[in-house]
């Protein structure tokens, strides 16, 4: 690689700067001088009483410090656009594309190539040395203001960094040329990527953290990613850009936000509209300079319908929250400016108030002429577009108090080429309203609108943190918005990014000014406001997922009796997926459990729910028997008459368990259903909203291959050959497909209970009904004889352990009962059951 930092137009200012720093001081003097001197002037002439003439020699020393200070104004103008900043004879793109035929020192901005001289003159002392580690000693020490932002706002100890480079600065080293050309050049494509003609000092940090084993050592310890360090350079020199933008008044942009004279003269007056109505270009014109994030395909589609001959009508649909109002601001923004399409440019873009217009009018008749005239105006200005939001509220054929139906007037008007609507609704609007009317929803074009993703949302975020900064007094990390995605994402999968996200920076911000004293927003803070919203406690929920894991085996062996296979299984599964050792976007953990009946498939289920959730209640079981008919499936996902048995229970209760008992017998194309939901950890519902199953635990449960499981236990068989025998089994009959098989995280196998274990079942259940008696008062004695008696009486190869618990009820709750109940069995006595007659001994 060529890089000769001498040859280069930069490295003159560099050498000049020693003698342009005295610039702006000289300036100020010279300033200060010409000020006092011309109140000297004055205070003779006016109070003095002296003749102006007495003043000759002043005027002149006056004259000469107005214009040394023009002139050193100058020389530090000259010295910041021209010798700082010389233009590129070759640009930045077209050095990537023949990297050996440049120059590449001459591609690096005053601040990058001065750091990069000060190291190479380090390097020549240090024989030896990584160049690397000397450059990135520099960066640090310098520490220019786009690095030094980076590390405030991301709160990385630098004076950490730089003690750990001195010690490898002081090690000798094989330094190779190649890696700090390499570092140069992801420099340069990450300056292009952000929108940058030459490579800075940002640049070169986030190169570094893709090629420095010492910077990445350093971010492995603070808890930082590598992407972390480029977004933040990337918000920073955004947020330098739209500063720059604004202060320059003479920007076309900036002139446009003061308006013109007589652009809207040749349209006509919407004088009954504009009453029901406010111009978004009121709202550009006050931020003209805001980036739209997001939305890029949604918003072309709708430039191309708007700009149609025919059927130029636009409906939006889209969940609250994914952003629907940044896509009418872009149109709106990009019409303002005229960069837009030819006949959207400078048209007026209204929101129309539908609820404002009835309200003022006195019945329904009036309402409907006001909105005849309304939408008259339109036709005659030819220059507006409107924009009505909650659009199904209003096409209703059973219209609600304070609604009206306005898809018969509006009809008439939609063919025409000069009235031109962009309507907003959700998808449950639209599937429920809009969609049964075909052919006025055939007068429109629609539009999806999906939520914006997490970097989108970040990046949106950060262009909101000057607002909230300066609206609470108070400091936001990046760590804090880190942790506002992650929770937001996890914890609050009802309502949609980037809105979830925006809400709770809000909230916690709040939170920081009103019950803290802190001046930084940092991720506990966060924490604590998601806790107190969804009631789960975050602050040690993530200490305690740890030691469950880790202890999940004695957990479940706790209430799970034998299955010391199927019980690893599970645990060591889990403990992969939220280690996140292999990258899926599913639920937390998937299992198909397969064995006989009455083997603890189910009661490992609840189980886990007890455990990992905390309560068997967040367990939500679902016979598949009853799904069957793939008429069944609407029953799971919903429809616009009714709500979706599975969808909307996991919407109400995201974080729970997912029984799905009998799988087999559910319909084909229901088990197809759920392939996404193993794979992606979403389904869409009915109404095409998408229902997050994310934070979910799937165990499905089936029968299949029962017979082979019992027959091969007895022969002594090992879970590895079963498994293989069981699929061949469960594939060549067709119960279940392989596509869907491989999808869970494991297959568990359960082994038929033999009497031993039995036994170990019959104490533990006998154990639960004593503790309940004891909070009555009264102990139960449970014997090794009673337990044998109940195995014996409930023993089943067919239904394992199932029939037990009906034995317990029959025989020992039963006389337990009637016992309390007649008063013979009281507080402070103990009970034994007899294993012959299961008669009582109270004592």
């Amino acid at each position: 690689m060529n890089f000769e930092i001498k040859k280069t137009s930069i490295y003159r200012a560099i050498k000049w700067q020693r003698f342009f720093r005295f610039a702006r001081p000289l300036k100020i003097i010279a300033w200060i001088l010409f000020l006092l001197l011309v109140l000297w002037i004055l205070f003779g002439y006016f109070v003095l009483d002296r003749d102006f003439n007495s003043f000759r020699h002043l005027g002149a020393w006056t004259a000469l410090c107005f214009s040394l200070a023009l002139l050193f104004g100058e020389a530090k103008s000259f010295f910041v656009k021209k010798l700082k900043n010389p233009s590129l004879k070759y640009p930045l793109k077209q050095a990537l594309g023949n990297i050996e035929e440049f120059n590449w020192a001459g591609f690096l901005d005053f601040q990058a190539a001065k750091i990069c001289l000060k190291a190479m003159n380090q390097a020549n002392k240090h024989q030896g040395a990584d160049i690397k580690d000397i450059f990135l000693f520099y960066l640090i020490k310098t520490r220019p203001l786009d690095v030094a932002l980076v590390f405030q706002r991301g709160e990385l100890n630098w004076r950490l960094l730089k003690a750990n480079l001195k010690k490898e600065i002081g090690q000798v080293k094989n330094s190779a040329e190649a890696d700090f050309a390499k570092i140069i050049i992801e420099a340069g494509k990450l300056a292009l990527l952000g929108g940058r003609v030459k490579i800075t000092a940002g640049d070169l940090l986030s190169a570094f953290a893709e090629n420095s084993a010492v910077f990445e050592s350093f971010l492995t310890q603070s808890d930082f990613r590598k992407d972390d360090i480029k977004n933040l350079v990337n918000w920073h020199y955004k947020a330098q850009e739209r500063h720059e933008r604004i202060t320059c008044w003479w920007d076309y942009k900036n002139l446009m936000t003061r308006g013109s004279i007589g652009k809207d003269f040749a349209s006509g007056y919407t004088i009954t509209l504009d009453g029901f109505s406010f111009e978004w270009q009121d709202k550009i014109s006050k931020n003209v300079f805001r980036e739209i994030v997001g939305h890029i395909e949604e918003i072309k589609q709708v430039e191309r319908i708007l700009e149609k001959e025919q059927n130029k009508n636009v409906l939006l649909v889209g969940q609250p929250g994914t952003g629907r109002g940044s896509i009418i601001e872009a149109i709106a923004q990009r019409a303002f400016l005229g960069i837009s399409a030819p006949s959207i440019n400078y048209k007026r873009i209204l929101q129309f108030d539908l609820s404002a217009l009835v309200a003022s009018a006195e019945s329904k008749e009036q309402a409907e002429a006001l909105l005849e005239k309304c939408f008259s105006e339109v036709i005659k200005a030819k220059n507006v577009i409107l924009v009505i939001n909650d659009f199904h509220n209003y096409v209703s054929e059973n219209s609600q108090p304070g609604m009206i139906n306005v898809a018969g007037i509006m009809a008439r008007f939609l063919p025409l080429a000069s009235f031109q609507i962009i309507a907003i609704t959700t998808f449950e609007g639209f599937h429920t309203y809009v969609e049964k009317n075909s052919s006025f929803n055939n007068l429109f074009e629609k539009v999806d609108v999906a939520e914006i993703s997490e970097n989108e949302t970040l990046v949106l975020m950060e262009q909101f943190v000057p607002f909230f900064e300066a609206k609470h007094k108070k400091y936001i990390g990046y760590r804090a918005l880190k942790e506002i995605l992650k929770t937001s994402s996890r914890y609050m999968a009802q309502t949609a990014f980037p809105e979830k996200a925006l809400r709770l920076l809000d909230e916690s911000m709040v939170y920081l000014k009103m019950y803290t004293k802190d001046k930084v927003l940092r991720p506990n803070h966060v924490r604590k406001v998601v806790s107190e919203k969804t009631k789960i406690p975050l602050e040690t929920l993530e200490g305690t997922e740890k030691k469950v894991l880790i202890n999940l085996e004695n957990l479940l062996h706790e209430r799970l009796i034998g299955q010391d296979e199927a019980v690893s299984e599970v645990a060591n599964s889990l403990r992969r997926a939220r280690a996140e050792v292999n990258l899926k976007s599913g639920p937390i953990g998937s299992f198909l459990f397969l064995g006989p009946t009455g083997v603890g498939k189910t009661e490992t289920a609840k189980a886990l729910a007890a455990i990992y959730f905390g309560s068997e209640q967040n367990m939500l079981r679902f016979d598949m028997s009853e799904f069957q008919a793939i008429e069944d499936i609407k029953r799971l996902i919903g429809t616009s008459q009714e709500n979706g048995l599975l969808t909307t229970k996991i919407k109400e209760r995201p974080f729970c368990l997912l029984l799905l008992d009998e799988l087999e017998k559910a319909h084909p194309n229901i088990l197809t259903l759920f392939l996404q939901v193993l794979d992606e950890g979403w389904l869409t519902d009915g109404l095409g909203r998408k229902v997050d199953f994310k934070n979910t635990i799937i165990i499905a449960t089936s029968n299949a291959g029962a017979e082979f499981i019992r027959e091969s236990v007895k022969r002594g068989g090992k879970i590895n050959e079963m498994k293989e025998h069981i699929f061949n089994y469960v594939f060549q009959n067709h119960i279940l497909k392989p596509e869907f098989v491989n999808r869970f995280d494991a297959v568990v196998l359960f082994k038929s209970l033999e009497k031993p274990e039995l036994l170990q079942i019959a104490g533990l259940m006998l154990s639960r009904l004593a503790k309940n008696l004891l909070d009555k008062g009264v102990k139960f004695e449970v014997t090794k004889e009673l337990k044998e008696k109940i195995v014996e009486l409930s023993y089943s190869p067919e239904f394992g352990a199932r029939e037990m618990k009906r034995v317990i009820q029959n025989k020992v709750e039963n006389s337990l009962a009637k016992a309390l109940l007649l008063g013979q069995l009281k507080r402070g006595k103990s009970v034994v059951v007899s294993p012959v007659d299961f008669s009582l001994t109270i004592r």
